[in-house]
């Protein structure tokens, strides 16, 4: 199974050009709303037709514009899962996975086919329901279930998650993954959520205003992002412009403040990045090397998490520093509160440095 697609699209305010290697592999596009993921699938699908380019998926040519070629969406036999899933309201549950399937079968045949496939997902006793009889998560079990029974070749998800609760959400990734597991087939995987896309993809594409700005594993992206879109979109919260200042050291414009890296700095850095878990607090009486008295400006409670946001040394900078602390591991008496001033150390080695 294979994707290779290098399209252009253009909307009002907006221009999709995008292109995109697969195999068999599950690959997420990652990007803030607007970016340009959704439009893509549904150019694959064949929902809406590029202004030029190319679409090939398993050796069969769905669009080619200079071969006028424009296969339409039921001849490309596409899986596309939306947010809202789209079951057929008039129809029942098997009759819904029944209705992507091969229409030479018996209709005892497909019958059964649906029960098996529905019984993937738990499903299975619900075959005569109606999909407004059913929550959130059986109806994507149901889309689920019809995905598999239509036999596409190539599989894509379009955010199905984002309205779902944690709990809910937790358990239909697993449903995904014993999905993914017996597919032999491209999956594209649309979402804007770092940690959704690490646990269920292989391969993460960061697009950016219609582009891809960057790719990479989930691990790669994480540990050397190479643009301010993947740097933000990995989940960094502290970032500034940035320069130059010296062999190793880059100045943060915004906050005020430079950081010896201990490695070279490129002459064209332009931004620099913190992950908020990535500093600590430093007990020491002296201040060392990246080490600076700031001041908490608020503090907020998660469950699991204190985040603390602390005022840089520029006093107009436009944006606060981001800290934090778990709290299953910090005594209560010990963690930070509004208006304490606090000496915290950068570590060198995990400030990211981005190239203009």
């Amino acid at each position: 199974m294979s994707l290779s697609l290098a399209i252009k699209k253009r909307y009002p305010g907006f221009a999709l050009d995008i292109a995109l290697e697969a195999g068999d592999e599950r690959v997420a596009l990652l990007g803030a709303s607007g970016c340009g993921k959704s439009c893509t699938l549904r150019c694959i699908a064949g929902v809406e037709t590029p202004d030029e380019g190319r679409i090939v998926v398993n050796g069969v040519t769905f669009f080619d514009s200079a071969a006028r070629v424009n296969l339409s969406p039921q001849e490309r036999k596409c899986a596309l899962l939306f947010q809202n899933y789209q079951l057929f309201p008039h129809l029942t549950v098997g009759q819904n996975v029944e209705a992507g399937m091969d229409r030479a079968l018996s209709a005892a045949r497909r019958a059964d086919l649906a029960r098996r496939y529905l019984s993937l997902f738990g499903m299975a006793g619900y075959v005569d329901r109606y999909p407004a009889r059913l929550s959130g998560g059986q109806q994507q079990r149901v889309a689920l279930a019809r995905m598999i029974a239509a036999h596409p070749g190539i599989y894509m998800f379009d955010e199905p998650m984002s309205a779902l609760d944690a709990y809910l959400k937790s358990a239909l990734e697993q449903n995904l993954l014993d999905l993914f597991d017996v597919l032999d087939a491209t999956v594209l995987y649309v979402s804007h959520d770092i940690d959704e896309a690490c646990r269920l993809c292989e391969r993460i594409v960061v697009m950016h205003e219609g582009r891809v700005a960057e790719e990479g594993t989930p691990a790669g992206l994480m540990r050397r992002p190479q643009t301010l879109a993947a740097l933000r979109l990995t989940g960094c919260k502290n970032t500034s412009p940035a320069r130059k200042a010296g062999a190793t050291v880059v100045e943060a414009l915004d906050w005020g403040m430079t950081f010896d890296v201990g490695a070279p700095v490129p002459d064209d850095v332009a931004f620099v990045g913190v992950r908020a878990s990535y500093f600590h607090q430093d007990n020491r009486v002296e201040r060392g090397r990246n080490s600076y008295d700031l001041t908490v400006a608020r503090v907020s409670d998660s469950r699991f998490e204190r985040l603390v946001l602390l005022d840089p040394p520029r006093a107009d900078s436009p944006s606060r520093l981001q800290w934090k602390i778990d709290l299953r591991s910090a005594a209560p008496e010990d963690l930070p509160r509004q208006g304490d001033v606090l000496r915290m150390h950068f570590d060198a080695r995990r400030i990211h440095l981005i190239r203009g």
